[in-house]
């Protein structure tokens, strides 16, 4: 019986060890959205962004054995102060990578291109694509007044794909090189 409570209290604290140990490698490498700026063109306000730190090794040996693999920006776009403020806009920019075994090259769709795909046979330039939101047209500078003060939510998170609920049971793992970042924000002025 003491024997077994040894065994016990060693195992805790390995453990404890090991999650103290991994704690500044998880936080190192956490995704995180920067070089947000916003732009007046063609009548509308656009986001650009881009997501820093977002590719793991697994994540890339998974995306090069043509697993379909989706970032997710959440976008809340607000109007005013609290506690009155209200949300003029709530969506989703998806970028989405898919690799082509027969033809070697990635395609990379983006919904600042929504008429094609990106195609290439660079890996480096196709995590570019995935990682960078350049000019997305968020909402008409017509519905957004003068003078008011605004506040830019910004998350992005990666949904690799959907399981169906009994598998997600087997394939626990399939989460682990998931990833999100904390929410950004940016407060201005028209």
């Amino acid at each position: 019986m003491i024997y077994f409570k040894s065994i016990a209290r060693c195992g805790t604290l390995l453990a404890i060890l090991l999650l103290w140990c991994a704690l500044p490698v998880s936080a190192a490498n956490r995704a995180q959205i920067v070089d947000i700026a916003l732009n007046r063109d063609r009548g509308n306000l656009q986001v650009s962004l881009r997501i820093k730190d977002c590719f793991t090794p697994k994540m890339e040996e998974a995306i090069k054995t043509g697993v379909l693999t989706t970032f997710r920006i959440l976008v809340v776009f607000e109007q005013g102060n609290l506690p009155f403020r209200s949300r003029i806009v709530d969506t989703a920019i998806e970028h989405t990578i898919k690799y082509d075994l027969l033809k070697n090259e990635y395609h990379v769709q983006v919904p600042e291109h929504p008429d094609r795909i990106l195609r290439t046979r660079d890996f480096e330039q196709a995590k570019r694509w995935m990682s960078t939101v350049s000019r997305y047209s968020l909402i008409p500078l017509q519905r957004l007044e003068e003078g008011q003060t605004y506040e830019l939510r910004l998350k992005a998170e990666l949904s690799k794909f959907q399981l169906p609920l009994f598998f997600r049971y087997i394939f626990f793992f399939v989460s682990l090189w998931d990833f999100e970042t904390d929410w950004q924000k940016v407060d201005f002025t028209l």
